[in-house]
């Protein structure tokens, strides 16, 4: 056949054959001159709910005029199969299901699934968008790209343009994604406790969108001290659901108590919907991954994500046994280095579930919101960008990123020991950023993993609030930070937790930790590593009830450098079983500096570990009192405390007497509501 007829062939809507199509196809052919699709969809029926915000920049419609990929016509004669690379210049709709060896739809083309139809479209090779693809099915269909027999192997990972060898779906140019399916609320909390053998669930609100046939996952709630506590999951279907009643195809496994942490807050085990009638996947035995250099922002909505983020071989092994290591750049979602082209993208109601790397990743992309979004049994910091190279380096800032009512759940890191301070959420470097009802649960890992992080070298200021943290291996919240900024943590639940509620370092930081509740902690409620920077850290207005679970509700940890005072005050701890404080401050530090203010025990109020140095300052001014006094070693002199092991002395402190404040705190039993586009 001669080129002059081929190039004639190509331009009505291309198929190659696939050897090496990919790199022939992008090298050898220009794009058309056709004007780009515009991408408009029809009228799809909502669920009613109570209003989601409204978007951020309205939405193009979907036009489905196109040729039908199922019309030879279009082709030049032949249907593309299995065997053969598509490159596509116009409108195409996709009809029916389809199998390819890779997908080039250009700027001038456009590829929309028919949306009253259930449609899978495997790609054996990467599918690659300049143009628009769009996955907008009605609510009773099913839309999906799937990538079969990836082999990861072959990544290499890195760079800002298309790897042959890295299948997956690449969204470049100005390429637009629309991933549109129908609304379900993420995720509802349980009304009540739920035992082992139970076949049905009472929600505490009716959700949306769910039907027979979805998947759930029920999140373990059960006392640190039970074993397997935070891995003690419930994988179910819907058999039947009326209202607020769910009835499972099989009975729970694991009993999944309601927990009453004081301060206001009674919760049920969060109970998430994993399926989605938009699809992008590739198969248990190769993930692929999605990948997104576009300078037109994404519509990413009400889609699962499975079987993405690829590992490789690594170049350690671990009780001689080889492991692997993530691909640098392949990961479930990642919006790669757009600045501020991603402003305005707002990613709702997505899961990214068995992904072998990080699931949301906004890598040096501004003004990404993640609404009411689940990563579910993943490896690598479920919600992360790409940290500093060394501890010297500071990592490169994405701005303006919100968490909104997000779930990071069953975070993994194989074998568990490597996962140094593995977390549900990493809340990097940036201004603007926003982490606001989300929860992480089942984070496992080892030393300094959590559920929520703020990592070492990447000082982002964050408004946090109202989000939980239980049944992590190790703690709550994590921080490793020597911090140049002021920083608030308010309305944090932790309970259940394998290590601390707070575990704070690094060296020296200010922050403020305020009306937050921590309740059976196996380690505790606060680990004290660092001091004051400026003003000094403050823990004021908490309720720490270790429920039995531990020795102390707070007690500090070596002290790398002299700093300011830290500030305890107006808080009631309570359930420890030696003491309320505990000054561990090792004597190859620097010796504590704490003032304990206005603060309610249920017990002996202190402890002076003996093989700690004696301390710079303890000031402890109880409840109610007006006098301070001074807490010193036990042979300094002064007022015996064997109690404490320590001595007192009168002590002086600038500020009167104030109440204790309790936490009245009200945390939401359901996801964000999130509608379709142009709903």
């Amino acid at each position: 056949m001669g080129r002059r007829r081929v190039l004639a062939w190509l331009a009505v809507g291309t198929v190659a054959a696939a050897v090496g199509a990919e790199e022939v196809l992008r090298r050898s052919l220009g794009d058309s001159e056709r004007p780009a699709a515009t991408l408009e969809t029809p009228a799809a029926a909502t669920h009613a709910h109570s209003a989601p915000p409204p978007p951020s920049r309205p939405a193009p419609t979907l036009d489905q005029s196109g040729r039908r990929w199922s019309d030879p016509a279009g082709w030049g004669g032949a249907v593309p199969g299995p065997g053969t690379a598509v490159r596509i210049t116009d409108r195409v709709v996709l009809d029916t299901d389809a199998s390819v060896a890779a997908l080039l739809i250009e700027a001038s083309g456009s590829l929309v699934f028919a949306a009253e139809k259930t449609i899978t479209l495997s790609s054996a090779g990467n599918v690659e968008v300049k143009g628009g693809l769009a996955l907008a099915p009605a609510d009773t269909a099913v839309h999906t790209l799937r990538f079969p027999g990836v082999d990861e192997r072959r990544f290499k990972g890195g760079g800002m343009t298309l790897v042959d060898t890295d299948t997956g779906l690449w969204v470049t140019g100005a390429g637009y994604l629309r991933l549109d399916g129908a609304a379900r609320t993420a995720w509802v909390r349980a009304a009540g406790p739920l035992k082992a053998g139970d076949t049905a669930i009472t929600l505490a609100a009716a959700p949306t969108g769910w039907r027979v046939g979805d998947e759930l996952a029920v999140t373990p709630t059960a006392a640190p001290d039970t074993e397997g506590f935070s891995a003690q999951y419930d994988l179910r279907t819907i058999q039947q659901i009326s209202g607020a009643t769910v009835t499972l195809d099989a009975p729970l496994h694991y009993a999944h108590p309601r927990v009453a942490t004081g301060g206001g807050v009674t919760v049920g085990a969060e109970v998430l919907n994993l399926t989605r009638n938009v699809r992008v996947e590739g198969t248990a035995e190769g993930r692929a991954h999605v990948h997104l250099t576009s300078s037109r922002p994404a519509d990413v909505r009400h889609a699962a994500l499975r079987w993405l983020g690829p590992r490789n071989a690594g170049k350690e092994k671990w009780n001689g046994a080889p492991v692997t290591e993530p691909v640098l750049g392949r990961y479930g979602l990642h919006f790669h280095m757009l600045g501020d082209s991603s402003r305005g993208t707002v990613v709702e109601g997505v899961v990214v579930r068995d992904a072998g790397s990080h699931a949301f990743v906004p890598h040096a992309s501004h003004g990404i919101t993640f609404r009411s979004c689940i990563s579910h049994n993943t490896w690598e910091d479920a919600y992360w960008w790409d940290g500093p190279l060394d501890t010297r380096t500071p990592q490169g800032p994405s701005d303006e990123i919100a968490y909104e009512s997000c779930v990071a759940s069953r975070t993994v890191f194989e074998p568990n020991p490597r996962a140094y301070r593995l977390t549900g959420f990493s809340l990097g470097a940036g201004t603007g950023g926003v982490a606001r009802d989300c929860v992480a649960v089942g984070v496992q890992g080892a030393t300094g993993a959590s559920g929520y992080e703020w990592p070492e070298t990447s000082e982002g200021v964050w408004t946090f609030e109202r989000c939980l943290a239980h049944n992590n291996l190790q703690n709550g919240i994590f921080v490793w930070l020597n911090a140049q900024h002021h920083h608030t943590v308010g309305q944090f639940v932790a309970y259940h937790n394998g290590g601390w509620g707070i575990e704070h370092g690094a060296y020296l930081n200010d922050f403020d930790y305020s009306a937050s509740v921590l309740y059976g902690n196996a380690a505790g409620g606060v680990a004290l590593h660092s001091l004051g920077r400026d003003k000094g850290t403050v823990f004021d207005g908490l309720l720490i009830d270790a429920a039995g679970q531990s020795d102390y509700a707070i007690a500090t940890a070596k002290h790398q450098l002299a700093g300011e005072t830290v500030t305890i005050s107006r808080c009631r701890l309570t359930g420890y079983r030696k003491a309320g404080v505990a000054f561990r401050a090792t004597t190859d530090g620097v010796p504590d500096d704490v003032a304990v203010l206005d603060c309610e025990f249920g017990g002996n109020e202190l402890w002076l570990d003996p093989d700690s140095p004696a301390p710079k300052s303890i000031v402890l001014r109880r409840a109610g009192e007006q006098q301070a006094v001074q807490v010193r070693k036990p042979d300094v002199g002064g007022g015996a405390a064997p109690k404490w092991n320590a001595s007192t002395a009168p002590a002086a402190v600038s500020t009167a007497p104030r109440a204790v404040l309790t936490p009245s705190l009200r945390l939401k039993d359901a996801a964000a509501p999130t509608a379709r586009l142009n709903a």
